[in-house]
């Protein structure tokens, strides 16, 4: 390990340490025996079923046509009735499509909604699209952030 404490991406330090296996996996099961004693034991015990079917259902509703809520456990969520608009969605990779859809048939109905005088209905296509763009513009400009997986990094 003292060759991959040097660089600074982790796949430079995975190729440094593909040949040493072994010592990563020891390396890797003493940071997760201090951080087990450096937090309360509470928070690794079986949980009672109730509280883990609550914990999966609040995943399953998060959930939605064009991905995945972000939002955190036990947080509310707008996107359940208006996913568009949620700031936590993440549109599957798959999605760019059928996004590129939805922003189409929404310009069209805010054109009708224009055309017929459907003030209210004009507002909340507009907040709507503005959703669906920014989810596109999400989906174009991703980019990967590096993991801090506990290791320190020696300069």
């Amino acid at each position: 390990m003292h060759i991959a404490a040097k660089h600074r991406g982790l796949a430079t330090t995975q190729r440094y340490t593909a040949i040493y296996q072994d010592d990563v996996l020891r390396h890797y099961g003493a940071f997760i025996a201090r951080r087990r004693a450096e937090r309360s034991s509470e928070e690794y015990r079986q949980p009672p079923d109730a509280e883990w079917a609550e914990f999966e259902q609040h995943f399953t509703r998060r959930r939605v046509e064009l991905g995945t809520c972000a939002c955190p456990y036990g947080t509310p969520c707008r996107h359940e009735h208006a996913w568009l608009r949620c700031p936590m969605l993440r549109p599957g990779p798959d999605q760019r499509v059928r996004l590129a859809e939805i922003i189409t048939n929404l310009h069209e109905r805010t054109k009708e909604a224009t055309d017929r005088g459907w003030l209210g209905e004009i507002e909340g296509l507009e907040v709507s699209l503005t959703g669906a763009l920014q989810k596109m513009e999400h989906r174009r400009t991703r980019t990967l952030v590096p993991l801090n997986l506990g290791a320190t990094r020696t300069t």
